[in-house]
């Protein structure tokens, strides 16, 4: 291949998602080194595309290289300006060369992706192949005339011109069309391409995973230890509605052959769509006929050959039941599907198929002689009527196993049926013994459902709480709070939580703490309530305690002052503002070593920060009394005052939380004890000198 058919085989690989910008790039470059070994030979090398993508792209080239005569330049014009942009840096001769011819060129309005992608007919645009399969791909296209997006069926390019496999995929897409159910997808059109009557149908395109994916996904997690119990219920769910879905289609006549995980889609809004109608077949007709009646206009019936012949065995060998697998198609019914539904659940239960491996003869083998690994065994937590019913399903003669899909759908609706008797009586049971007060309220104002405390607590009768609106017990203080809460939750307001008082059977009123929540799908509020009376009561109690605590410590005379555990005061009194000279404000945030107290001994020495009370409380948790210091007012004022310093404890009564300051303002007294001392000291020399006079009269008399 060329310069110009390797970058527009990379160029349609690149717009239509198979790969991405970097690797675009990278496999240009990649190929302009290597350019003995075509860039689609790379992009599989490198596990980018598939063989079957790049047979895909060849086929798109080819289609339209004949539509444009040849020339692949004139293609190369029309590629987007992203595709030039990303082929600008390379340095390579040939590729510029090629570029500057798509630059020059006449550029119309069209792209490369609409040309090649874009198989145009009045009606479907083609946009990206969505899958392929073992005969033919699907395409996400758009619906011009309705204005959506579809899904648009056909046979891989390498099998078009096989008559067996034509004839098969007429059969698929008249089977399928003929099944209205909303597990299988709806056909919307069966046509033929009119540039070559290539057959294709379209239908409504599903966006979700596939079953298989679902529940190797739901075993990953819980091999990984985060098992997701909702997604093993979705999953046997869905298992049931795939089981109806056949049901359906064997009412109908016709059995599908080639169930497994991988052709049921879970959507992504709650759909399951049995896929993949390709092996179907109509019960109690030959093939022969069948087939023939699957024919459209435009195509010989002589030229069709008998496609399944007697000792072929068909549908995926991991999957299919022991009579497919040895070929005897005569002996192919119903039960032969409901062994294909007990392999998907037996995927549902374990994670893969009943038989694995790599040799398909082997596989074949073993479907037929061996008896599949119980699921017990290889995940213990399976419940045992699942795994009871799946063996049934995947038994080796058709006569053991159940009789019809509806039969094995009951079978597991039964488990579920108990499954939900006991999840209910286990919520009955917690319900009844719960010490809260449990309830459930309809949106139209009245209680559907009480628990026996309620009238523990309250005194009521079951039928007395369910018979009367449930706003007539609230305290008519507390009825439009409690309702404006209740209208914030119906507005889509998430879980609330709101006290309020209900009144007793005696008259008397309790308070209750409510936690709220809403199931609109139910028109339901559920909520809990817990008796909170008595903590109302004491948090009274101790709010009176706090006033009259703070009233005994504003009446003191003495200064009071708290401090935290890093030493600054975080309240004090009225009498501690007075001593100090400094308002609250003032004080809150100072330390015991802010300089501006001026801390001095009664020596007149500095007071050390460490010997300060309030520190050697902190760090010694010690207490300590009468201790003197002087401190100096904002206005220069020395006063003098006495200290007491009690530490106090957390929790955990070691560790140190803050200190209780205690001071007295004994500047007043300490004067009077000066001036005290001071009268003495003259009394004493008073004395002395009346003495000395006293004695000095005596000696004079006595001469």
């Amino acid at each position: 291949m060329d310069t110009e058919r390797n970058l527009l085989f990379g160029a349609l690989a690149l717009q239509i998602g198979l790969i991405d910008a970097d690797q675009f790039v990278e496999v240009c470059e990649l190929w302009s080194a290597r350019k003995t070994v075509p860039l689609n030979t790379l992009l599989i090398r490198r596990g980018w595309i598939q063989p079957t993508d790049a047979d895909h792209l060849e086929y798109l080239l080819e289609r339209r290289l004949e539509r444009c005569g040849g020339n692949i330049r004139g293609i190369l014009a029309t590629a987007s300006d992203a595709v030039k942009r990303h082929l600008e840096p390379l340095q390579d001769d040939e590729i510029q060369r090629s570029l500057t011819t798509m630059l020059s060129a006449d550029n119309s309005e069209s792209t490369l992706t609409a040309e090649l992608i874009g198989e145009r007919s009045q009606r479907y645009t083609l946009t990206r192949i969505h899958s392929t399969g073992g005969m033919g791909r699907v395409w996400v296209a758009h619906d011009a005339d309705m204005g959506r997006d579809i899904a648009l069926k056909e046979l891989s390019p390498e099998k078009a011109e096989s008559a067996e496999l034509c004839t098969r995929f007429l059969k698929e897409a008249r089977i399928t069309g003929q099944l209205e159910h909303p597990g299988i997808v709806r056909v919307y059109d069966l046509a033929r391409r009119p540039e070559n009557q290539q057959p294709f149908y379209t239908m409504r395109f599903v966006k979700g995973r596939t079953l298989s994916a679902s529940a190797q996904k739901y075993h990953h997690g819980r091999a990984s230890g985060n098992a997701d119990s909702l997604a093993f219920l979705t999953l046997m769910n869905a298992f049931v509605t795939v089981c109806n879905t056949i049901a359906y289609a064997h009412s109908r006549g016709v059995i599908h052959r080639d169930l497994k995980g991988q052709n049921v889609i879970l959507g992504d809004f709650g759909e399951v769509v049995v896929l993949d109608w390709g092996l179907a077949k109509l019960v109690d007709r030959p093939e022969e006929e069948a087939d023939q009646h699957s024919i459209l206009p435009g195509r010989s019936k002589s030229a069709v050959p008998d496609i399944t012949l007697q000792g072929e065995a068909i549908g995926t060998p991991a999957h299919v039941a022991p009579e497919q697998a040895a070929g005897r198609l005569d002996l192919v019914d119903r039960r032969s599907d409901v062994y294909g539904l007990g392999s998907i659940l037996y995927e549902i239960l374990t994670g893969h198929a009943p038989f694995c491996g790599s040799d398909v003869r082997e596989i074949l083998r073993r479907v037929q002689e061996d008896e599949p690994v119980p699921p017990r065994q290889i995940w213990a937590e399976v419940p045992p009527p699942l795994e009871s019913a799946c063996l049934r399903a995947l038994a080796k003669k058709a006569s053991e196993r159940h009789a019809s899909a509806t039969e094995l759908a009951q079978e597991v609706q039964g488990w579920q049926e108990v499954q939900r008797r006991q999840a209910e009586e286990e919520r009955d049971r917690l319900f009844a013994v719960s010490l809260d007060m449990l309830c459930a309220a309809s949106f139209d104002g009245y209680f559907k459902r009480v628990n026996p405390a309620f009238k523990r607590v309250l005194g009521y009768t079951r039928n007395e709480m369910l018979t009367k609106p449930w706003v007539s017990f609230i305290h008519p203080d507390d009825r439009e709070s409690t309702i404006a809460e209740t209208q914030r939750l119906l507005a889509g307001g998430e879980t609330i939580f709101f006290e309020n008082r209900y009144r007793c059977k005696d008259g008397s009123y309790k308070w209750l703490q409510w936690t709220a929540i809403t199931a609109f799908d139910h028109q339901r509020i559920y909520a809990a309530a817990r008796d909170v009376t008595e903590r109302k009561r004491s948090l009274e109690a101790l709010k009176e305690s706090e006033v009259r605590y703070r009233s005994v410590i504003a009446a003191m005379q003495d200064g009071i002052a708290l401090l935290d555990s890093n030493g600054a005061i975080q309240a004090c009194n009225a009498s501690a503002e007075r001593i100090l000279g400094l308002s609250a404000d003032q004080m809150m945030g100072r330390t015991a070593r802010d300089p501006r107290w001026g801390a001095i001994h009664e020596d007149g020495t500095p007071f050390a920060d460490e010997k300060l009370p309030a520190i050697v409380a902190l760090r010694t948790g010690r207490p300590s009394f009468n201790v003197v210091l002087g401190v100096h007012k904002p206005n220069g004022d020395l006063r003098w005052i006495s200290i007491n310093s009690q530490p106090i404890f957390g929790a955990d009564e070691k560790t140190v939380s803050g200190v209780v300051a205690s001071f007295t303002d004994i500047t007043d007294r300490r004067q009077s004890e000066e001036e005290f001392r001071q009268t003495a000291a003259r009394l004493t020399k008073a004395n002395r000198r009346l003495r000395q006079r006293l004695r000095a009269a005596s000696r004079k008399s006595n001469r």
